[in-house]
């Protein structure tokens, strides 16, 4: 027969279980179990304050490996700017400048294909000599 109580011999992890949950009095005479494996309560902020010292240590280091980094010329624009007006008066019109001139000369090529493929044959592959 079984009765309430748990046999150690059957049970052996029991009073460890039991000594998991402890009971702690409340204010108002109620009991709080909590896991002894919780989170610290500073955990989080020694975290925050490691990642902020971490932050700051790279910073410094790069503020270090890279003392000119603050103290660049200004050296104008690398390329020389087209002259004056630069803004477009009529874009659209432009784009089918440009577009009917892209299309003519896909039409007409410099010189013919067949012509382009004897001197390819005769020169060979490579860079034109």
């Amino acid at each position: 027969m079984r009765t309430g109580r748990h046999d150690a011999r059957v049970d052996p992890f029991s009073d460890r279980l039991a000594s998991l949950a402890k009971p702690r009095a409340r204010p108002d005479g109620d009991e709080v179990r909590f896991e002894p494996s919780d989170v610290p309560a500073f955990l989080p902020l020694w975290l925050a304050a490691g990642l902020a010292g971490f932050i700051v240590i790279v910073l410094v280091g790069i503020w270090l490996a890279f003392p000119m980094a603050n103290h660049q010329q200004y050296r104008g624009p690398l390329q020389p700017l087209p002259p004056a007006p630069r803004v477009q008066v009529s874009p659209g019109q432009d784009l089918r400048a440009y577009e009917a001139a892209k299309a003519r000369e896909l039409k007409s090529p410099p010189i013919p294909i067949e012509q382009a493929m004897e001197a390819t044959a005769e020169q060979g592959w490579g860079a034109p000599k």
